[in-house]
This record gives C-alpha cells, sequence and structure tokens, in this order.
C-alpha cells in the first residue's frame, strides 16, 4: 500500500525534541480531508458518511471511522472487491474475448476511480504472488495479457507462480492477448471529417472485430470504439453503406489500418455522447493492445504493446553537498516522472514520507495540486522533458527541509538484452536521514554526531535510533543494497 507523505518538518534544531506533527504536515492532512469530503458529496454517499467526515480532524481519522462505521471497505474487502470483478470468467462457455473485454473495462473503472494513475495494480499484483484462488489466477492472466505495461510484468509472474503451485488454469488462459489478426476494413466521408475502421481477429473459429470511429472535425482522436462478435456481417454492414453517395467503403491491408489508427490513438480521444464516452473507456485497452498484432510495427513485440527499447543514464546530484552524494541510474526512456520519483527514492534511500516535484522546461510535476501549479507526474514521461544527453532537470523532495536534486541526462542508448530496467549502477555515501533540517542541518547532524562532548550529542543518537556515532557513515554507500531496492520494480525490456 502507498504510505501516508506528510510534508517536511522544516529546519530541525538538534537541541529541540521533533514535533510530530508540524504545521505543514496539519495543512497537508486538511487538504485531503477536503478531498476525501469533496469526493463524498460528489459520489452521493450516505449522509453519515457525510456526517463522520466533517467531524473528523484529519485525513487518517475519517478513514478510519468510516472503515469502523462499516461505510469504507477494509484493506481485505477491498481487495476481495478487486477479485470479484473477475468472477465471471470462472462460468463454463467463458472465452478469450470475454476475459480481455473483463480486463479492459476492469482497467476503465481503476481510471475513472483513480484517475492519477493505476499503481495500485502494481501494488495487488504484488499482493497476489502467494495468491490461491482461481479468481487471483484469473485476474493475473487477464492483467498480463491487456494490462499497462508496468504491471504485465508482475502480473505474469504472480500467474505462472500460482501455476507452479498447482492452480488449474481455465481455458480461456490458452494464447490469450495472441488472436489472429484478419480482415481490415471501413469507409469514410468524401468531405475527410470521419473515418471508421473495422479490424478483425480470430481464436480459433470464433472471431470477433473492434470497430473504431475517428473523427477529425474534433482533432482526429478516437471518437468511439466497441467490440463485437459478428465479424463477417459486419462487412456485409459495411459493404452496403457504399449507396449512400457521401460515405466510401474500403477493404485495408493491416498495415494501413495500423497506421490510422496508430494516429488516431496518438491525439486525444473525442467522445461526445455518453455511449461514446463509456465506449472509449472501456475499450481503449482492448484497441491498444490489437492494434499492436497488426502488420507493420516488425519493431514491436508481436503479442503486447510496445515497450521502450532505449534507456536513460541519469547522475542524479543532492545538491550543496560536499563531498557530493549522488547515486547513478539507468531508467527506460518512458518512465513516467511518477515511478522516477520512486526510482530515486529507493535508490537513495530516502522514505518517501513527503511531498515532490520536478522542475522542468515545461513546467512542474510532481502530487497534482492546482494551487501550487504541479501537474500530475504520473501523466508524463521522462523522455518529453529531458530527451537528449546534457538536458537537466530538478528534482525536490520535502517542501521543508528541500532536498534539491540535479538530475543530468548521461545518455541515451539502447537497452541492453535481458536487462532489468530501471537500475542502480553507482553512487556516493549516505544519504542524509528524513528531517533532519535540510543540508544545513545534515552537517550539523554529522558534526554532532563527530564529537560526544556537544550537549546535544546523546540526544541525537536517540533520534538516530543508534548506540553510538559509529553506526551512521556519512561516507558509506551499500551499492548492493541500492540494486536491490531498485530491483523491485524493474522488468527486462528486450529478451536475450
Amino acid at each position: 500500500m502507498a504510505r501516508t507523505r506528510r510534508q517536511g518538518s522544516g529546519g530541525r534544531h538538534l537541541s529541540a525534541v521533533p514535533d510530530p506533527q508540524p504545521a505543514l504536515w496539519q495543512a497537508e492532512e486538511l487538504a485531503r480531508l477536503a478531498q476525501l469530503r469533496k469526493l463524498a458529496l460528489d459520489t452521493d454517499a450516505p449522509a453519515e458518511a457525510i456526517r463522520l467526515l466533517e467531524t473528523a480532524a484529519t485525513a487518517d481519522e475519517a478513514v478510519t471511522r468510516l472503515t469502523e462505521a462499516g461505510l469504507m471497505p477494509t484493506e481485505q474487502e477491498s481487495l476481495d472487491g478487486l477479485l470479484s470483478w473477475f468472477a465471471p470468467l470462472l462460468e463454463p462457455g467463458r472465452d478469450q474475448l470475454d476475459a480481455e473485454v473483463a480486463g479492459s473495462q476492469f482497467i476503465a473503472e481503476l481510471r475513472r476511480i483513480a484517475p492519477a494513475g493505476l499503481d495500485v495494480l502494481a501494488d495487488v499484483a504484488g499482493q497476489l504472488t502467494d495468491h490461491g484462488s482461481p479468481e487471483a489466477l484469473a485476474m493475473m492472466r487477464v492483467l498480463a495479457a491487456i494490462g499497462p505495461d508496468e504491471v504485465r510484468l508482475l502480473a505474469a509472474n504472480a500467474a505462472r507462480g500460482m501455476a507452479l503451485r498447482g492452480q488449474a488454469d481455465l481455458p480461456w488462459a490458452r494464447d490469450l492477448g495472441r488472436p489472429r489478426p484478419g480482415h481490415c476494413f471501413g469507409y469514410q466521408d468524401i468531405y475527410g471529417e470521419q473515418r471508421s475502421v473495422v479490424i478483425t481477429f480470430s481464436y480459433g473459429r470464433k472471431k470477433h472485430a473492434l470497430v473504431v470511429l475517428i473523427d477529425y472535425l474534433l482533432g482526429g482522436g478516437i471518437k468511439d470504439c466497441y467490440a463485437v462478435d459478428y465479424a463477417e456481417s459486419l462487412r456485409t454492414d459495411y459493404r452496403s453503406i457504399s449507396s449512400d453517395p457521401e460515405l466510401r467503403f474500403s477493404d485495408l491491408d493491416g498495415a494501413a489500418a495500423r497506421a490510422l489508427l496508430e494516429a488516431a490513438l496518438s491525439r486525444e480521444p473525442c467522445p461526445v455522447a455518453p455511449d461514446q464516452i463509456r465506449d472509449v473507456e472501456d475499450y481503449i485497452e482492448l484497441l491498444r493492445a490489437r492494434v499492436a498484432l497488426l502488420p507493420g510495427g516488425a519493431d514491436r513485440p508481436p503479442a503486447r504493446r510496445a515497450v521502450a527499447r532505449n534507456i536513460h543514464r541519469l547522475k542524479v546530484t543532492l545538491r550543496d553537498t560536499k563531498p557530493p552524494i549522488w547515486r547513478r541510474f539507468e531508467v527506460p526512456s518512458d518512465i513516467s516522472l511518477h515511478r522516477l520519483h520512486t526510482v530515486i527514492q529507493l535508490g537513495f534511500g530516502w522514505q518517501d514520507y513527503h511531498l515532490f516535484v520536478f522542475e522542468t522546461p515545461v513546467g512542474r510535476y510532481g502530487d497534482y495540486d492546482p494551487d501550487l501549479d504541479i501537474r500530475s507526474a504520473a501523466k508524463k514521461k521522462l523522455s518529453a522533458v529531458a530527451d537528449w544527453p546534457g538536458d537537466r532537470i530538478r528534482y525536490e523532495y520535502d517542501f521543508g527541509d528541500s532536498w534539491e536534486h540535479d538530475i543530468v541526462v548521461e545518455a541515451v542508448q539502447p537497452a541492453e538484452p535481458g536487462v532489468a530496467y530501471p537500475r542502480c549502477v553507482a553512487g556516493r555515501r549516505a544519504c542524509p536521514p528524513e528531517d533532519c533540517g535540510g543540508v544545513s542541518g545534515y552537517y550539523e547532524m554529522v558534526s554532532t554526531l563527530a564529537d560526544p562532548r556537544r550537549a546535544d550529542h546523546a540526544e541525537l543518537l536517540r533520534w538516530l535510533g543508534i548506540e553510538s556515532a559509529a553506526d551512521f557513515d556519512p561516507a558509506k554507500f551499500d551499492l548492493g543494497a541500492a540494486e536491490l531496492e531498485v530491483s523491485a520494480i524493474a522488468r527486462i525490456l528486450v529478451k536475450a
């Protein structure tokens, strides 16, 4: 589960006992509580839930009260709720398309609940590694075939572990995500305003199609898309459209269909009617996966969406430290800034207690906060803000202690076959402890540790939780430990 963040404690005086709830932390708690109250009102929550939220002093207190009152599910209940989505796939007669549509709609539902990202899927995949229920195996098989790229490997590993421990796979798991492409066709109006593209596929003798509407007046994005299981009759219906003088039917080869759909997918979706909005949300993941199977993409794996094959080598240095404290990372070029934040946290040894922001040439990205002009870091890729060797951005962690890091792109190069990324490949010196008062406070701390005659020496040892000053070595950096921490979120980009 994600750790609760609290803002920085500011410049802490070593002679004072640290305040566990400083003013900035309280301000953040109030903001979180306000978000919970707004969500309750927007979703027509029961009056009792709203009352509990109105009388709670903090967000954590509100969550505890709602859980105890039975108005909010526990962690186990939430997990059970996710698994229940896949329970219908255990029924007889379900096939691969049923499973993939369920997975695409499941991801859409998560996006509606948490628009900032789908990190919860990675957490769930980790929790289910030792799970033995058939719903859990169904969920992991589906996410391995159609989930976001960062989740697929975790889900595949979890499913493989369940199968090795004797969990029986469902019949539709075979060849899931690998249907055979068939005919492509469509029509367009003579004015060039809209185009419909149909791509067909088959699992054995069972055929299905994805129907896509592209609107060029609204920017050339996807206006509607959905799946049907009557591919052949659909082509007959489309041919009859040619009787309309303003519409032109045409057969398409797979490469041409892929080019049209990739161009549309690269633009913002543009649904208008409520049913179009719902369709695009529910089927967009399935569409992306199917487009990747069409011919014309030899640079992509045949059975899944393309993943980045380039990596960025980054040197991340904590500003104003002498000797410098730094780490060198190799990360996928298309890594999101939110995931890069996680890499830095793991590689340096920060505890992810506080807020963060990336300062880039195109804006500020971190935990979404319109009042601070901070956009979501989950929605911006590294390559979009620093794409060339020599490019620089800045990363600030903890707005109180203000730990600023300079990030320099040292190289952009192909990923090595069989190597998992991201990874930490080098570094120097220990990470400062959380809440020690920024760089100046850290050096004051080091000075105090080195002098047992200082009045606050014993208090500092207690605060750090160590018995002697020798237990904290500011010059020490354990590359093996940093590698191990970062490897927890790594995946292979190019098979050996």
